[in-house]
């Protein structure tokens, strides 16, 4: 409960928007592979927001082996996510190049994080390190999936429209996104700074952010619901 009230009990509206979300994919994911992915993120984030609580509470795990568990947990969802938005944007974006830039990110991303989890292996990496780390691999992840939202931009407006913008899922997906990403950003840069000075005002800025990923949540959750491909 302690836990909760500090983020303003915004956690476990997250935690019943991830649920939906995951009910929802699994009987409306019509057997799309980036609907799947999707899916699997929205598990993995259930997961790791309820499983993290629960430990906290119980104080099962302290120290640097709770840094290293939260900032683990923390890893995997955003690789999770990366990869969901990897899928989602390779079909939104044809082409050799946009396909090529997809995927030198993944690769880049993919052996930051396989670093990170190695290192954290290592007794003299200090918990202090592995949460400062975290956050700066989920600031690249977070700029890597922005750069893709303008690749989809530029594509959108430079290309002859087929589907008006009110009826294409994919567009309210990335402009989510993209608020998301360019949004929290600076914050994740901040973080660090901003908890030793500031714990209340910490704890604004992180209750903002699960709002932001509600809102994102919601608008892929009304996308699963559209009938036609979440890519259209």
């Amino acid at each position: 409960m302690n836990h909760w009230r500090g983020y303003f009990f915004i956690e476990p509206v997250l935690i019943l928007t991830l649920i939906s979300c995951f009910i929802v994919g699994l009987f409306y994911n019509n057997h799309e592979k980036e609907r799947l992915f999707f899916t699997f993120y929205f598990f993995v984030g259930i997961s790791l927001f309820i499983v993290f609580p629960v430990l906290s509470v119980a104080h099962a795990i302290t120290g640097r082996r709770w840094a290293i568990t939260v900032e683990f947990g923390n890893t995997i969802f955003e690789l999770a996510e990366f990869f969901a938005f990897y899928q989602f944007f390779k079909k939104c974006l044809p082409g050799k190049r946009h396909n090529k830039g997809l995927a030198a990110s993944l690769i880049c991303f993919s052996l930051i994080v396989g670093m990170f989890l190695v290192a954290s292996a290592f007794p003299s990496y200090s918990g202090e390190n592995i949460r400062k780390h975290s956050l700066f691999i989920n600031v690249i992840e977070l700029f890597l999936i922005f750069c893709m939202c303008l690749a989809y931009y530029y594509d959108l407006f430079t290309s002859v429209p087929k589907v008006m913008l009110i009826k294409r899922p994919s567009f309210f997906i990335t402009t989510s996104t993209f608020f998301y990403s360019v949004l929290l950003i600076p914050f994740l840069i901040l973080a660090n700074e901003i908890l030793a000075l500031h714990t209340l005002f910490y704890h604004v800025l992180f209750a903002i952010h699960f709002v932001l990923l509600i809102i994102m949540l919601l608008t892929l959750l009304r996308a699963f619901l559209w009938k036609k491909p979440i890519t259209t």
